[in-house]
């Protein structure tokens, strides 16, 4: 089974490639620049746009790929509000694009999108938990591009006939993700602190009472590739937990497997106006057809995060 996945040198894009090789499968990867680390053992083809057709349509042929996982895209909710038609453009055109050269393919190519839980924007919490008939309520640039690429992805199959499963991936956490992001950012100021031999580590945070749905990137992935194997077009998945986390609970346990004493500070830069105080996804129709439940506990996933800073840092040094 060949596979082809866009957006492969990302954090998921990286335990993506380790879960299919270990499946047995041939893995080739899109990237967008050169300067971008390759997954050792991949194939990769560099597309210098997502929104370029002829880019794309050279990575489709020599990768000739049974199935691909779209990943690829701007990844940042913050940065999203400083640089919304970025955004729009590589979500959904990114997408657009992917799923016409999908629809000119001489054979039928399964194809899991992946977008995210940020599409159900602001849902009042006795609403909760969200599922995939939820209505949709992005309230930023990238959950609104990412809301309409899942639209345009049902669309395709629905108006197309094209085997396109949609994924909402709720958070994911673990070794090897970028600090713009909570729990490696505390890692990571953690990570430094103790490199540097300080007595006291100075943890800047942002909004710490906000809940979400965090599920370790290796269950994630695992998901992913049931979806493709097991999953049925017919509507979206939900990759989650099923239950929600206070972000502070996160921290907490991070703080608590420190080296040194530490002190947390609300940093203003890292707060966002009007968030969902709670989300939380229901894994149910993941589950029944696919068999997939998460397996490795957030204590583990936080633990190896932290490590993954301490080797990253150390080097740096």
């Amino acid at each position: 089974m060949r596979a082809l996945v866009t957006g492969i040198s990302g954090f998921a894009g990286h335990h993506l490639t380790a879960e299919l090789t270990a499946a047995g499968y041939e893995v080739h990867g899109m990237l967008i620049s050169v300067a971008e680390p390759v997954p050792p053992g991949v194939a990769a083809t560099y597309v210098a746009d997502i929104t370029d057709p002829g880019a794309v349509g050279s990575a489709f042929e020599a990768a000739r790929p049974d199935v691909v996982f779209h990943l690829a895209g701007a990844a940042s909710v913050g940065q999203s509000f400083a640089m919304p038609v970025e955004t729009w453009r590589v979500n959904l055109d990114g997408t657009l694009v992917l799923l016409e050269t999908l629809r000119s393919c001489d054979r039928a190519v399964r194809c899991v999108a992946v977008t995210s839980g940020e599409v159900y924007g602001i849902v009042p919490v006795d609403r909760l938990p969200v599922g995939p008939d939820t209505l949709l309520r992005p309230h930023s640039p990238y959950a609104a591009s990412k809301a309409a690429a899942d639209l345009a992805a049902g669309q395709y199959h629905d108006g197309y006939g094209l085997p396109v499963l949609r994924v909402r991936a709720f958070n994911h956490i673990g070794p090897g993700q970028d600090p713009r992001f909570v729990v490696p950012a505390v890692a990571r100021q953690i990570a430094l602190g103790e490199r540097d031999g300080l007595a006291r580590i100075e943890i800047k945070v942002g909004n710490v009472d906000t809940r979400r749905d965090f599920t370790d990137v290796r269950d994630v992935v695992r998901a992913y590739r049931l979806v493709a194997e097991r999953g049925d077009p017919v509507a979206p998945y939900l990759v989650c937990s099923g239950r929600s986390v206070a972000v502070r609970e996160l921290i907490e346990a991070l703080v608590g497997m420190a080296r040194a004493e530490t002190s947390l500070t609300i940093d203003a830069t890292r707060l966002r106006e009007g968030e969902q105080p709670d989300l939380y996804g229901s894994p149910d129709r993941l589950t029944a057809d696919t068999g997939w439940v998460p397996e490795i506990p957030l204590e583990r996933s936080l633990r190896d995060s932290l490590d993954w800073w301490r080797r990253r840092v150390a080097e740096e040094d």
